[in-house]
Parts: structure tokens; sequence; C-alpha cells
């Protein structure tokens, strides 16, 4: 179904809404205080340029039975997240990916699976983001997976580190990709500050990939990607933030983000903390800095019920937060979104914000601090539940697949050896893949 907002006196209506809505969040000519105060709302006014009936109806539903912590839902997220590599080169202290910390094999998602999930989403899908725990520019193939996600009238983000270096015929590429918005995680105007966190990471190239990027859009006449400077404000670089505003203007960015620090999940390593959390700027400080910020009136987590995350393996979770394979909810190697979105795992999750359910199998939600701060869990108590031992093969045993790609294999070691004996097993080393 076509956009309704060209022609469609609603559509335009609500547009204006949260245009007026958007700029309520926004200061300091475009500068936001912090993600969480702003960007969902930013995304909302993206997300107008592709609504449709069949979205906007979508979206009420959803956040209608949000309200009423609907176990079943009728519906679909409106909210996607497709990470279509999990590597990265950078080794950012307070990242999973960076600390290794992961237990899901690395490698870049086979483009037909991207299709097959884009068109079972594209009729309740407002955006898109094509990034979670790897770089997206690392999949040479990312301008193609976001021009077929654009064609089919979906809001496409990414956010990358921009360190690879980008040649003209790449920024072209981005370009025509109809990509809307890209997302560049800069954290300092020095090269001895920006290092500090995104270790190996290099500041010039950054900027000369900005540079080209502004240059290309001017060449070509095109307003889009919206480039948003990402800065998370720490300990070792609040002092450069009216430098990086001086600098934004001269980089050619649309935008400049401040964003409070997010710390793994499941870690509460206050000495951790102590070195990271900024001393000056405390209104960028949240008043607990482990809690995820996604409750929804201190009573649920509203990513169930709004939002779905695909791994690049095929791994369907809730949430970005739920990093390992044992913690996925599905695989749409095998399954399709409507037979996950409301199996026995998501079903189960959502209960465990309801006073009157007793959880019958192990979640990852049980163990996140959205689920553990919520009145439901203080009430339930602890609940004697744990995962499957499962023994990962991560990094190694691969077998072809029919199309040819790699697939990484999860079984036990002794199933694996005993399922794969006589075939004939590839191994990919990660810096051959590009």
């Amino acid at each position: 179904m076509k956009p309704m907002t060209r022609y469609n006196p609603f559509f335009w209506f609500l547009k204006a809404v949260i245009y007026a809505g958007e700029r309520w969040f926004q200061v300091n000519g475009g500068v936001i205080n912090s993600v969480i105060d702003g960007r969902r709302n930013n995304r909302f006014w993206l997300a107008t340029k592709y609504f449709s009936w069949r979205k906007f109806f979508n979206l009420v539903r959803i956040e209608i039975q949000l309200r009423f912590s609907k176990r079943v839902i009728w519906g679909s997220p409106f909210e996607w997240e497709i990470d279509t590599t999990n590597i990265c080169q950078l080794k950012c202290p307070l990242c999973h990916t960076g600390k290794g910390t992961i237990h899901r094999d690395q490698g870049v998602m086979d483009y037909d699976l991207f299709t097959k999930v884009v068109d079972q989403i594209k009729h309740s899908c407002l955006w898109l983001t094509l990034y979670s725990w790897g770089e997206p520019f690392l999949n040479e193939r990312i301008h193609e997976y976001v021009a077929y996600a654009h064609r089919q009238n979906i809001a496409t983000i990414i956010s990358s580190n921009l360190n690879k270096p980008l040649t003209s015929e790449m920024a072209e590429q981005v370009i025509n990709s109809g990509l809307d918005v890209m997302i560049v995680s800069l954290d300092g105007v020095t090269q001895d500050v920006y290092e500090v966190y995104r270790v190996t990471g290099h500041l010039d190239r950054v900027l000369d990939n900005l540079r080209l990027l502004n240059e290309k859009k001017q060449e070509l006449g095109s307003n889009t990607p919206y480039i948003e400077w990402q800065f998370i404000v720490m300990k070792q670089n609040e002092h450069q933030l009216e430098e990086a505003k001086v600098l934004a203007t001269w980089s050619g960015v649309d935008s400049l983000v401040f964003k409070k620090v997010d710390f793994p999940h499941g870690e509460n390593d206050l000495a951790e903390a102590e070195r990271w959390l900024p001393r000056e700027h405390l209104e960028y400080l949240r008043k607990d800095p482990f809690s995820k910020p996604y409750s929804e009136d201190g009573q649920v987590c509203w990513r169930l019920w709004r939002t779905a995350v695909i791994n690049w393996d095929g791994g369907f979770a809730p949430c970005c937060y739920l990093t390992d394979k044992t913690e996925d909810f599905g695989d749409l190697n095998e399954l399709t979104v409507k037979e996950v979105w409301n199996n026995s795992s998501y079903t189960t999750a959502r209960g465990l914000f309801k006073d009157n359910f007793v959880p019958g199998e192990w979640v990852g939600c049980l163990d996140c601090s959205v689920y553990q701060g919520s009145a439901a869990a203080r009430r339930r108590g602890p609940v004697d539940l744990q995962p499957t031992p499962v023994v990962l093969q991560v990094i190694g045993t691969k077998t072809a697949t029919k199309n040819g790609t790699a697939k990484t294999d999860y079984l036990g070691v002794a199933e694996t050896e005993e399922r794969f004996a006589g075939e004939k097993i590839e191994e990919t080393k990660p810096e051959e893949r590009f």
C-alpha cells in the first residue's frame, strides 16, 4: 500500500501534531538534551513520510493493548531493528561487541532472509533501524538492504562509527539508496579524547567521511540522509560540549544529539560507572545509571508490545539487550514473524508484568532491570526458573546452506559432530568476509 500523506488531510493533521511535539523536545536550535528525551518523537515525525491506513490502525491497536498489558497481541510491532551484521572494528569498553561478551557467532545477514523479513513487516513497520551490535558499513551491500526497505515504503535509519574509509562511489550509493537518517557516533573533538571510548577509532577518518557525505548530498541535490551526530556525554569528554557544537556546524551534520551513558545489560559495576559518568554536566545522568528507560508508567516494558529485533542469523528477540543466542524468542529461518510474535516466550514475557501470572518458562526478560524494577516483580518476588543449558559453537563450526551462504550451527558440540559427520565443513575467518 502506497503512503497516504501526500493526499490525505487526516495524515497531514497528524504530521502537524507530531511536528509540534517534536519541537517541544528540541532545545538549542536542534541540539537535543538526550536521546531518551527526544529521539522516539523525532522518529514518529520521520515515519509520517510513509504513513498508511494499515500502519496507522496497527499503531492504534498496539497502543491500546499495551495500556491493558495484553499477553496475546492483535497486530504487529511497529518499531523494527534488523542487525545485518554484528561485526565491528572498534573495541568500545561499554559495548558487548567491543568486550566480546555476546554468545553469538559473527556474520552478515543473508540478503534473501532480509527481504523475507521486510516483506512480512512492511504493512506495520513505521521505521526500521539497520543496526544493533555491529557496524553497518562492514556489510558491503548495506545500501542494497536500505534500498529494498525504502522501496517497501519503510523509513530507514542506520547508526555508524563511520571508521570505514568511504569512497565517492560508496557515498553516492548510500545517498541514492533512500536512507532517511544516518546516526554517527562521535564522542570527542580531538583524537586523544575520542579514542578513550572509541578504542582503535580514527577521528580524522570520521570527519573526512562526514565531509564526503555532505559534498555528495549537495552534488546530488539530496536532503537525505539526515545526518545526526551522536555524542555520548562522559567523564573524559564533557569539557568538549561547546566545541562539539562548533564542529557540528563546520562538519555539515544536520543535528547534534547529546546522549546519556548506557551501561551493558546485566552489569552494575559502580567502579566502572565512576570511570565513565560525567561529573560536571549532571543533566546527562540518570537516577539509576544501570536501569533501562523502557518502562511505561513504571509498570511494563513497552518493547514487548512495540518493538522487535532481528539478529543477523535470524534470531528474533524483543530487545537489543537480549544479546545471546539462547535468549532469542524464535528463529526466522524456520518461522514467520506472526508465529513468533505470540508464541510462549512472548506471552510469558508480557505476563511478567501482570500480578496474577505465574511464568512457566524462563525468558531473558527475567534478568532485565526494567522487569526487576517493576511493581509486578516486587510483588511476585524471585522466580525459580533457569535457562536451558546450551553449549554454543561460537566462532567456528559452519555448514553450507542451500543457497551457498555460511550458516552457524548452535547445537551442542557432540550433536554437531554427529549431525555433520562426513559433511564438508567451511571455516570462514572474519577478515575474509569482506
